[in-house]
């Protein structure tokens, strides 16, 4: 089942980080920028490890203060 989850990263975190962060992200699914926003993407999840994986991502994300994240509807 395919699943699409919005994550935002904070201002402070500098280009290095969002880089890097997004590299580990896409190993999850597609990710592609929110349209008119420099800090919003969207991640497009087909499989049920990866998201899996990217839900342990973005709590660690969240725990450091690097992004916020929505988990999808199911």
């Amino acid at each position: 089942m395919e699943r699409v989850v919005h994550f935002t990263f904070g201002i402070h975190a500098p280009a290095e980080t969002v880089s890097s962060w997004l590299t580990a992200i896409g190993a999850c699914g597609l990710v592609r920028a929110v349209e008119g926003s420099e800090r919003s993407y969207l991640v497009t999840v087909r499989r049920d490890g990866a998201m899996e994986y990217l839900e342990t991502l973005m709590s660690e994300g969240r725990r450091r203060g690097v992004l916020a994240w929505r988990p999808p509807v199911p």
